[in-house]
């Protein structure tokens, strides 16, 4: 079998700049700063106006804690703030009044959401499935657990099959009046351990004639317990309340989900069909499960004895799934025993990769991790105005750079080229997804958290991706790992 030659190429993920090739946010405070010394030189007070650009450059290109600093002042105020007034830590206050619905009883970035547990008709009859309901954004979400076939040991040309068979799958979510809102891709990696394995060789007495058998599988269990890892891939789409059109004399919430459970439906159709193995949504006893080891994987084996606890017997176990405690910190947040600490993918591959290029982010041993890509289909004429718009707006750049004597750099160049070759792909009818990638890392411990995140930048590097942390916004960042179909959007999306 002959070795693929397909090559996968991602577009420049620098923003398009509306001033000079500054983005919007660090544009403002440069404007911002002369509109005030203008002011001031007209009150005839020059020497208070020349605090405006000083201000408005520091805001602009200044950087604190080794983010942009016009990006974490509102979240990183917002967080000194809350430490000042000693709210920074969330405690759960009643264990009793636990529930959907209750503002009090979660952290300040899961309020509004709302986990439902409804009967749908799924083949071959009626099933329990969950819903994330999230009122604060006018949403609702279904999760299924999807399995690939072999991706890692298959050959080149049948892992371009498999992408280009996921591809298909997610494409018709790209059409005009779709109510499907966003995808989120998520894979979850933890240890899993060699616990199974050990009770079996308890079983084997030490007077076993294969007791040679017995000393070298011990062995193997050593080398191999450190290595051993356990992957969950969680698909989330998520339903916008305002694209389902409305029904007279039927409650609107059940129009969405009815639509919801349909778009569901068709997504594992077509997986199935493309050789993916993709269930049911899962039910509110699962998902909440789910939430609760990621949330907090130290005490994993007291989370899987709620299915089988009396709570979950009549109904209260599935929808205690928040936290007990949760404080946030500028590059952290410790949710109950548990440490996390999400990045954001920077900056995508800048040359062609192969179709397992995620490879060496996803295989990273003994780490406790959550890869998150975030979709959001455009349909194809808002696409199009898109791509049309951002090339106006790079020549007229590249003009005005030009006119002030200033020289193009390369990467502008491909830029521009990056348009022009996606105008062309839409005129062909290929779809296009809008996406941000999150990569959120868990541990027990502080320390234990900066040797697992460095270990997850040098992976990514390997990837070629650069990881940048959330700054003052690590909060948002484990919310966003958790399958609710909740993100953090700022200036990712490509």
């Amino acid at each position: 079998m002959t070795a693929s030659s397909v090559r996968y190429r991602f577009s420049d993920s620098a923003s398009v700049g509306v001033l000079l090739g500054m983005s919007l946010r660090q544009a403002v405070p440069l404007v911002a700063g002369v509109l005030w010394l203008t002011l001031c030189l007209m009150l005839q007070v020059p020497l208070l106006g020349i605090a405006g650009p000083v201000v408005g450059a520091v805001v602009s290109f200044g950087r604190w804690r080794r983010a942009p600093l016009y990006e974490v002042a509102a979240p990183g105020a917002r967080l000194l703030w809350r430490r000042w007034r000693n709210q920074d830590r969330w405690t759960r206050t009643s264990l009793l009044a636990a529930g959907p619905g209750l503002d009090d009883d979660l952290p300040d970035a899961l309020v509004g959401l709302e986990l439902m547990d409804i009967s749908i008709l799924w083949p071959p009859g009626e099933r329990e499935v969950a819903v994330v309901s999230d009122h604060r954004s006018g949403c609702l979400s279904m999760v299924v657990e999807v399995e690939g076939a072999g991706f890692p040991v298959a050959s080149l040309s049948e892992q371009d099959s498999m992408v280009a068979s996921w591809g298909a799958a997610i494409a018709p979510l790209a059409r005009a009046h779709c109510p499907v809102s966003r995808i989120t891709w998520q894979e979850w990696s933890h240890p899993a351990g060699v616990a199974g394995h050990r009770e079996f060789l308890a079983g084997v007495t030490a007077s076993s004639p294969h007791q040679a058998a017995r000393n070298d599988y011990e062995l193997l269990l050593i080398d191999q317990a450190p290595i051993t890892v356990a992957h969950e891939v969680l698909v989330t789409l998520t339903v916008d309340l305002r694209r389902v059109r409305r029904r007279r004399g039927v409650d609107h919430r059940q129009v969405a989900i009815d639509v919801l459970t349909d778009e569901v439906r068709q997504f594992c159709s077509r997986l199935s069909a493309s050789g993916f193995a993709a269930d049911a949504p899962m039910s509110a006893a699962a998902l909440s499960t789910a939430v609760r080891l990621r949330s907090d994987p130290l005490h994993s084996a007291h989370v899987q004895t709620f299915g089988r606890s009396l709570a979950a017997a009549t109904g209260r176990g599935c929808v205690e799934w928040g936290p007990m405690a949760v404080q946030p910190d500028w590059f952290g947040v410790r949710v109950d025993g548990s440490f996390h600490r999400s990045f954001r993918v920077a900056t995508w591959p800048m040359l062609p990769v192969a179709a397992d290029w995620l490879g060496p982010l996803l295989t990273v041993d003994g780490v406790t991790r959550t890869v998150s890509v975030v979709l959001e289909p455009v349909p194809l004429s808002q696409a199009s105005s898109d791509a049309n718009r951002q090339l106006t707006s790079i020549e007229a750049d590249q003009m005005q750079k030009e006119r002030h004597g200033f020289r193009l750099t390369a990467r502008e160049r491909r830029r521009h080229d990056d348009v022009e070759t996606r105008e062309r792909e839409l005129a062909e009818g290929h779809p296009v997804f809008r996406h941000v990638g999150l990569v959120t890392v868990t541990a027990e411990s502080e320390d234990t958290l900066e040797e697992a995140s460095s270990r997850m930048e040098q992976a990514a590097a390997q990837s070629l991706l650069d990881l940048r942390p959330l700054g003052a916004r690590q909060e948002e960042g484990w919310v966003a790992s958790l399958p609710f179909g909740r993100s953090v959007r700022q200036g990712g999306w490509r």
